[in-house]
């Protein structure tokens, strides 16, 4: 059974990703932890690992498991004992005219504004939006972001990032159901400190 650590009225947690803020980025031992993809490299402590990319590191990655951390994916065609598994939900409409805008990107990368509301599919568009819609299903309500930038600036764990203009359409898209603020530099969302989320 996966759970939530739960404040007074609120079930909170931080989704860290790879961008620039989660360089220094510490996680206290009374929130919950989401990692996406090598964010749990670097990480000291994490409650959950989750991933829509099935790539060959990331298939490492969940075949040797840390020790505390439930491993989540969306998208896996063979099961990994010990990942929970959920459906990739992709959807492409028309192609946007213009090829440099985030809409096309949106497009390009099939994703699927909103979150799932059933309880075995996740919608596709980046791992770290598929890791909020993890945290939705987790009945998470206060969700911040670190890590979760939309630049073009190196991985911590190094490696460029595909294109992400569309992360804020994204993230955006969610936010009738579920409150998520970037503590790092993810536009198009409220943003908040980490320490005055922390402490909200």
């Amino acid at each position: 059974m996966l759970s939530t650590r739960k404040t007074e009225n609120c079930a909170r947690a931080i989704i860290v990703g790879s961008g620039p803020s989660a360089r220094d980025f510490e996680p206290s031992d009374n929130i919950t932890v989401i990692a996406v993809n090598g964010a749990i490299d670097r990480l000291s402590r994490a409650d959950y690992f989750f991933t829509l990319d099935p790539s060959s590191v990331n298939l490492k990655r969940m075949q040797n498991r840390r020790k505390g951390v439930k491993y989540c994916a969306a998208g896996l065609i063979e099961p990994i004992r010990g990942v929970k598994r959920y459906e990739r939900i992709a959807s492409r409409g028309d192609e946007p005219v213009d090829k440099n805008s985030p809409e096309w990107w949106l497009w390009r990368w099939s994703g699927v504004p909103g979150l799932s509301t059933k309880k075995t599919q996740i919608h596709t568009g980046n791992s770290a939006y598929g890791a909020l819609g993890l945290a939705f299903h987790l009945g998470f309500t206060e969700v911040a972001l670190v890590g979760v930038d939309a630049t073009t600036e190196e991985r911590i764990e190094g490696g460029l990032p595909n294109n992400l203009s569309h992360l804020p359409l994204l993230f955006a898209s969610a936010l009738h159901q579920i409150n998520v603020v970037s503590c790092g530099h993810l536009t198009g969302i409220p943003q908040q400190s980490l320490e005055d989320w922390l402490n909200g």
